[in-house]
């Protein structure tokens, strides 16, 4: 999730520069190469909440106990939500054939005397992140032009590293509390004579993401291990992209096929633009070790509306629906799963600046996930982010989040979190980045949510709040993208 990319710095020097530059490629080589050793051993499973309430792997995450950073999709990314520069391009054009960009949150808290503890209803797929993010975690991506064409075509690469590490813990980056990896490795092909921003790639990529920021959710992310050709026109200000891919994650215990075939550019309304998307898992044979257990097709389908310029931001409106191992919505689920097995969501995000100083970001989400033997259950979730800005470097934020889990087969498990934030930030705007924060999270569940929670979880009664339903944090967060 890389982040937004924008900002300037300045140099002073040229040979400095250069000096510097040569000292970044060594540094970053390197790491890039560890990660590529360490992922052999690495985990880079997450956990997710299956309809029956259990922890299942989820696409393209790090090891349990730790999440992946969020980025901010393309559409996040237009003039009127871009942070004032912040480092950046001015010294990319220093260096045209290699671009850096990155992502850091970091943070120091205590949850009453205790490791800092974060928040998240078991059953619910996210958790509302202001003043409740329980890791340290960085990514370094360099895009590197490796050969440019007469006719103005452009072969690239491009790779990522990412680190991980639980707040509480010696930060290693690896072990059980840990991660160093490579979620972004591969070529691409660009600026194809006359096919506009039309690309073919190929290898690991982080592909047409859509997430809602304030609860770190990608709902619609197809990314894995593959190839593609993205942006194809095809009359009318329409584009068809297509992609293969046999592997969601690293580590992902099984391959499996997976085709992505999405549309995008259908205008039904000024400034509105509908894009269409279908996921496709074909059958295979037995799952190895599993004693002949069959995998089974299966197929997911997103629409979405985004609606652009509305109160100096936008908004997205998405319905999903599959079956089978299409329940993933986007990646691939679980390969045992039957057409018995279906998940339908309906999400509505909206992001505003209304004014130079106050901006914020809203969700309403509904999910029902549909399995047999009583399995099913129903997630909604609601929650708001609003940031006012005191003057240019002085923002007050808060987040209220509500999530609400009711089983087929059990009671309903509520949590409700609000935080508060003092911020000093680059500027006024919601997205403005780098951001430094001082936070206070209050979080309270009910005896539904207690009982169903893992052992040790803080909202467990053997976690550290005993058998008390209500929890408290203070802390200092740091988070930053370029």
């Amino acid at each position: 999730m890389t982040e937004r990319k924008g900002g300037a710095r300045h140099v002073a020097a040229h040979r400095l520069t250069r000096l510097a530059l040569a000292a970044i490629c060594a540094t970053s080589s390197s790491a890039l190469y560890a990660a590529t050793e360490d992922t052999a051993v690495q985990s880079a499973q997450a956990v997710t909440v299956a309809a029956d309430g259990t922890a299942v792997a989820a696409a393209g995450n790090g090891p349990v106990g730790i999440s992946k950073a969020t980025g901010v999709v393309p559409a996040d990314t237009s003039a009127a939500n871009a942070a004032p520069s912040t480092p950046s391009t001015a010294w990319n054009q220093l260096t045209p054939w290699t671009q850096f960009h990155g992502y850091l949150r970091a943070g120091v808290g205590t949850s009453e005397g205790h490791n800092q503890a974060c928040f998240q209803l078991p059953g619910a797929q996210s958790k509302y992140r202001l003043g409740n993010e329980c890791q340290i975690y960085s990514e370094l991506e360099i895009d590197q032009k490796l050969y440019q064409f007469s006719n103005g075509m452009q072969l690239s690469a491009v790779g990522m590293a990412s680190l991980v590490n639980d707040v509480g813990y010696t930060p290693t980056f690896h072990g059980d509390h840990g991660a160093i990896r490579l979620p972004e490795s591969y070529v691409q092909l660009t600026n194809l004579p006359g096919l506009g921003d039309m690309r073919v790639w190929m290898g690991r990529i982080y592909y047409r993401r859509n997430d809602v920021h304030i609860n770190d959710f990608f709902y619609w992310n197809p990314s894995g291990l593959g190839a593609g050709v993205e942006n194809i026109p095809i009359g009318h200000g329409l584009k068809l992209s297509y992609a293969l891919f046999r592997e969601d994650y690293i580590d992902q215990p099984n391959y499996a096929t997976r085709h992505d075939l999405q549309l995008s550019g259908v205008h039904p309304n000024p400034g509105g633009e509908l894009q269409f998307g279908l996921s496709y898992i074909p059958s295979r044979g037995p799952i190895y070790g599993s004693n002949g257990q069959d995998t089974h097709s299966g197929w997911s389908f997103t629409v979405q509306h985004i609606q652009t310029n509305l109160l100096g931001g936008k908004n997205k409106l998405a319905f999903q629906y599959g079956q089978g191992p299409g329940t993933g919505l986007s990646y691939t689920g679980t390969l045992t799963n039957d057409n018995q097995y279906k998940s339908f969501r309906v999400l509505d995000a909206f992001d505003w600046q209304a004014t130079r100083d106050f901006g914020g970001q809203v969700l309403g989400l509904y999910e029902r996930d549909i399995a047999p033997a009583g399995g099913s259950l129903t997630w909604v979730s609601m929650g708001i982010r609003p940031v006012y800005a005191i003057t240019q470097h002085i923002k007050i934020q808060g987040d209220l989040g509500h999530d609400r889990v009711t089983p087929d087969n059990g009671p309903t498990r509520t949590l409700l979190k609000a935080s508060v934030a003092l911020t000093l930030a680059m500027d006024r705007s919601f997205w403005s980045r780098p951001e430094l924060r001082v936070f206070y999270t209050y979080a309270h569940w009910n005896q539904a949510a207690q009982n169903a929670a893992a052992p040790g979880d803080p909202l467990s009664n053997t976690g550290i709040f005993g058998s008390s339903r209500t929890g408290s944090t203070v802390g200092a967060q740091v988070e930053w993208w370029w």
